[in-house]
Parts: structure tokens; sequence; C-alpha cells
């Protein structure tokens, strides 16, 4: 294995622990020698790529990583990079592209992406709709903690909203769920005829943002194997946004 690898997997292991790491970590997880991975993370040190805590005794980013990080986050917002990324998805698969952020009890439509399917309706920028009858909503819903989620359904607004409807709070937070569990969002002629669509959110730490991003698509293709890959696509941007991000929500492969 190069240096190169070495220190790809040595950054990806340090995104997937979320935090520092210890040489018995690339010991235990990375299968390298102890000789070898105190030569390697000393070198990366002298390069400036980490940066040893003395008291916890873990390796952190070094300074040329965080100068890098700063210029980078400096170029491109967390919206620039869901929308490059959802361009891309657009034209591989034809389908329609929301991106949308939560507005209070709201998600609202920042950007559409035409596709090549026609959808029976377009719902266009400006558009909001509550949060819990969309899967970008749901998507975005799913970020939130137990008592933030509670205290949403619980709010006026959105008891009112579920009032004038035949849903229950109980199954709406029953669906979050399992968009934390599956890490996406989908939905079959719900809240637009007709449409299915597919959904995942990505967050920046920094400015504390999130957006949602979906690909939406005429029902008549929704068969669940249609559906399971563009979530598996989804899945994969969000992931890829996230090294970007540092988004600590999104769940990161080895």
């Amino acid at each position: 294995m190069s240096i190169l690898e070495t220190t790809a997997h040595i950054f990806k292991l340090m995104v997937t622990l979320q935090g520092g790491i210890r040489i018995n970590d690339l010991i235990s997880h990375l299968g390298m020698p102890k000789s070898t991975a105190s030569r390697v993370m000393s070198q990366l040190e002298s390069y400036g790529y980490l940066e040893k805590d003395p008291q916890q005794g873990t390796f952190l980013p070094g300074p040329l990583i965080v100068s890098a990080s700063h210029l980078a986050s400096r170029q491109q917002t967390l919206s620039d990079h869901v929308d490059v990324a959802l361009r891309g998805l657009c034209e591989r698969t034809g389908y329609t592209g929301y991106i949308s952020i939560l507005d209070s009890q709201e998600i609202l439509v920042l950007r559409v992406i035409h596709g090549r399917h026609a959808l029976a309706r377009v719902t266009w920028p400006g558009s909001r709709s509550p949060a819990w009858g969309t899967s970008t909503g749901r998507a975005l819903l799913a970020r939130f903690t137990d008592t933030q989620l509670h205290d949403f359904f619980a709010s006026p607004p959105v008891v009112a909203q579920l009032s004038g409807s035949k849903l229950e709070a109980s199954a709406l937070i029953a669906a979050v769920a399992r968009t934390r569990d599956t890490g996406y969002a989908s939905a079959i002629n719900e809240s637009i005829a007709n449409t299915a669509s597919v959904s995942c959110a990505v967050g920046d730490p920094v400015t504390h943002e999130a957006v949602a991003f979906c690909l939406s698509f005429p029902q008549a293709l929704a068969t669940p194997e249609e559906r399971q890959r563009i979530a598996v696509l989804l899945k994969e941007t969000a992931i890829a946004i996230a090294r970007k991000t540092g988004d600590p929500l999104i769940r990161q492969p080895l």
C-alpha cells in the first residue's frame, strides 16, 4: 500500500470514528503493524497533515489540512455542493431534482432541476408545504434529536396542520425514525399526485445549515427496485457531500 493510500485510509478512519485517533486505532481497524503505524503517524505529523494532542494522546487534522478545509469552505456553500451533485444525478437518471430547506414548520423549495421524464406537476421555487407531508421534510426532520422532534410535532402550527388531516403525529414520528435508520425518505402519490420521490439531507456543522435534496419521478416508474436504486444513488451523494462539510450525522463507511 502506498503512503498516499495509507493516508487516505487514516483520514477515512478519523471521519468514521468522528474524532481523534490513536496508534491502536490503526492497528485494530486497519490491521497495521505497530511499528508501521507509529512511523506513518510521525511522518504525517511532521508534514502538517496531523497534529497530536499531548494530553489526550490522539491525532487530529493538522494545520495544513485545516487551512485547506477553510479555503474549500469559502469557495462553495452547502447549497452549492448539493446543486452540483444533484445536477449530475438528474442528468444521469433523467428525473427532476429539488433542493429544499426547513423554514419553521414548512419545507421551502429553493431550486428545481428539470429532468427528461415529464411530471404531472412541478413544484416551483418558493413553494411551501408542511414538512411532515413530504419526503424532503422527513429527511430534514430525521436530523432532529428526539426532543426537537417532539417539540416540532407539539408546536401549535403543526397541531393545526394535522387537525385537518387523517394523519397522526405518532405515525409520522415513526416514519421519521425509519428515515433515520435507512438514511433516506421516500413518498409515492403523497403531496403530489402520480409522483414519487426519494430524498436525503445533509448539513454543515460550521454554518448549522441543513439542506434536503431529492429526485422526483412519475409514479409509474416507482417500482421497488427503482426506488432502491435511487436511494442508493442519493445516499452515496450525501456521503460524498458530508465528507466535504464534515457533517457528523451522515454515516460514513470505512
